[in-house]
This record gives C-alpha cells, sequence and structure tokens, in this order.
C-alpha cells in the first residue's frame, strides 16, 4: 500500500446543519491528523465536529456518541487541531467527519492527513 500525506480536503465553509465535510473514498484509509477551523464571521460561531461510522457504505448520521470536538470560536479566530498519533481512522467507504456551526459559510475548515490505497 502506497501512503501520501496531504490536504485531504480543499478550504471550505461549514454548514448550519450537520453534514460532511469530509467522505472517505472507497478501497482507501484515511488518517485525519490536522484540522483548521477559522471564524470569518463578526460575531462568535459554536462548532461541533463528530468522526461518523459509514451506514452500509452510505454517509452515517451525526450523533452524541460520535462527537469529538465542541467549541465556541471568537470573531476571526484561528484553531489548529491536531489528533495525536496516527490521527482519527476512517477505513470503511464514506466513514466522514462531519461539521455544523450556527451560522453557514462563516467558518472555514480544511483537513490535512495520510491516506493508504
Amino acid at each position: 500500500m502506497a501512503t501520501t500525506y496531504d490536504r485531504l480536503t480543499e478550504i471550505t465553509t461549514i454548514a448550519a446543519a450537520a453534514a460532511s465535510v469530509y467522505a472517505n473514498p472507497a478501497d482507501t484509509v484515511s488518517y485525519v491528523t490536522h484540522i483548521v477551523l477559522h471564524n470569518t464571521n463578526t460575531t462568535e460561531e459554536d462548532v461541533e465536529l463528530w468522526n461518523v461510522p459509514d451506514s452500509a457504505a452510505s454517509v452515517g448520521t451525526a450523533a452524541d456518541a460520535n462527537r469529538f470536538w465542541a467549541d465556541t470560536l471568537a470573531a476571526n479566530e484561528t484553531v489548529f487541531l491536531e489528533i495525536p498519533k496516527i490521527g482519527l481512522v476512517l477505513e470503511d467507504t464514506n466513514d466522514s467527519i462531519q461539521a455544523v456551526t450556527d451560522t453557514a459559510s462563516k467558518v472555514t475548515i480544511q483537513i490535512f492527513g495520510s491516506q493508504e490505497a
């Protein structure tokens, strides 16, 4: 298996309803090691992140049982999350990282890590 270390997602914005910001591709194991969040709003934003298992090879549903981070970002604040060791391991097709914030399109997210294919 070849391993590549790279940006797993282009920079994008988070929705106001929980939604996938990264879904693991078929025949790939992804290791999420870094997440960068930035609040572009003039007011604070509550942000939540989930590591969601697939649901019969489809994207699953975010739930309290798979939430791994929740915090409030001040206006113009940037947060760098570093996941220790090998990171969050996404093995199945459509295992996903999901996110939500108070106001759609005001918080950006970038996800970095590695993949084995």
